[in-house]
């Protein structure tokens, strides 16, 4: 069934308007290109209104076997994106709305995502327990971005608990994974800058700044070559804070917190031009 016919159907069921519907989600006309097949909505609009409607995502895509669909990867790679830029809110939310059958690798992103979440929350032994269920799926594939990714939050893990000897262990596993270059096969850009980012801030926990440094300069330099913003703004704040005590680098410190403080400015990123203050 298409999915406009179900959105139809449920909204004419629960006797709302093409207005009431649209109510702190989009337009009415917006609801209208839907019912009609005229436009697919985004995730954020399409989760909205499976709420309203006491739908589930499984509701409104028809035809799935065990294997996933696109519609259900691209939601998946949403709610990644959401993790890896805090855009943390709703995600459990969303999560809880997938179809039950997936394959391994949807199963791989949606661990992964479950265990960042409860380390965000604190909750460290159900996150380190939920990202060995990752590495189960990876079988600890160091080309796989999966693998890499969950070694980044089990460091992270372990260095909010105080075992730095334990957080550097994941994260030189990284570096040697990473140590010729940043090309791993089923990664995007925002994964890579990120994993750049965490690392690049992890070092500089560690007083490690010759490693932040050489994750910052990764993260730019990848940052310009795919023509992305994401985590520029962190990546000149902490190659600033790499050289800071370098007396011979004083002018390019300065420059580096310039461009921070421009690129923080730009994407409006409270959470460092507060830190920067």
């Amino acid at each position: 069934m298409f999915l406009g016919s179900v959105i139809y159907d449920k909204r004419r069921s629960m006797h709302l308007t093409q207005t009431e519907l649209a109510a702190d989600i989009c337009t009415q006309n917006t609801i209208s290109k839907i019912e009609k097949h005229n436009i697919s909505p985004t995730v954020n609009i399409l989760t909205k209104l499976c709420l309203k409607l006491e739908l589930s995502l499984n509701d409104v895509f028809s035809d799935f076997s065990s294997n996933s669909t696109s519609e259900e990867e691209s939601i998946l790679d949403a709610l990644e994106r959401d993790l890896l830029l805090d855009n943390t809110n709703e995600i459990s939310e969303k999560l809880s709305m997938l179809h039950s059958k997936m394959s391994d690798g949807d199963l791989k992103q949606v661990n992964l995502i479950k265990g960042a979440l409860e380390y965000e929350n604190d909750d460290y032994d159900n996150s380190l327990f939920t990202l060995d269920k990752v590495l189960q799926l990876t079988k600890s594939d160091v080309y796989d971005v999966y693998t890499l990714l969950t070694y980044l939050f089990k460091g992270m893990n372990y260095m909010k608990q105080g075992h730095k000897d334990r957080a550097q262990y994941y994260f030189e596993m990284i570096e040697d994974a990473t140590k010729e270059n940043l090309q791993i096969a089923n990664a995007n850009e925002i994964e890579l800058i990120y994993i750049c980012k965490s690392l690049a801030n992890a070092y500089i926990k560690l007083n490690i700044p010759e490693k932040s440094w050489e994750f910052c300069l990764k993260g730019i330099n990848l940052a310009k070559e795919k023509h992305t913003t994401y985590f520029l703004d962190f990546l000149y704040y902490y190659a600033a804070e790499s050289i800071e005590k370098d007396e011979d680098k004083k002018q390019e410190y300065r420059e580096l917190r310039d461009s921070a403080y421009y690129f923080a400015k730009f994407i409006n990123d409270q959470k460092l031009l507060d830190k920067m203050v």
